[in-house]
């Protein structure tokens, strides 16, 4: 299994230009992209989380990232992809760890924003096949999306800011 994930790993990325800057520079040629074949196997929802980590640690830059904000638990992040890429899920079933993937995965905020998205993207779409590949993004940004909109409804209001003075008036 570790060779089909690193084959597909690999095809995924082909054509891509990687450093230890920065993520993908420019995507796979459009060529490229027509001539890969789908592979012929399908992932359960456990080997897809799995198959996602493992590419997540091949990069440096986003290795970095998640080994800080899982606290250097790499089976918290797998646990988490496992929720973010269960058809089944809701933003319910979310834990703090996941909402921040998913964050990463789907917003263009910062830097590493910027290098996740297209990076896990490409990585689907190399590993499921573009039509299975469109059906997950497009689940997993519905998941983002009701997701923030559950945080904005729960988020307590901010009390308002009560001008005091020490003063009792003009006259003193």
């Amino acid at each position: 299994m570790l060779l089909e994930i690193e084959a597909v790993a690999d095809s995924a990325l082909e054509g891509a230009t990687l450093s230890q800057e920065t993520s993908l520079q420019s995507a796979p040629r459009e060529s490229s992209r027509r001539s890969a074949t789908p592979p012929s196997f399908r992932m359960t929802v456990p080997e897809l989380a799995f198959f996602i980590v493992a590419a997540f640690r091949r990069h440096p830059h986003i290795n970095n990232v998640l080994t800080h904000i899982s606290g250097g638990s790499w089976n918290r992040i797998e646990e988490a992809l496992r929720v973010i890429v269960d058809p089944d899920a809701s933003p319910c079933d979310l834990s703090p760890l996941a909402r921040n993937i998913i964050d990463l995965i789907c917003a263009d905020r910062g830097v590493t924003g910027r290098i996740v998205k297209p990076y896990y993207r490409e990585l689907l779409v190399g590993a499921l096949g573009e039509t299975v590949a469109r059906h997950l993004i497009t689940y997993v940004t519905c998941l983002f999306v009701e997701s923030e909109a559950a945080a904005w409804q729960i988020a307590p209001p901010r009390p308002a800011i009560a001008v005091t003075s020490s003063s009792k008036g003009v006259d003193g």
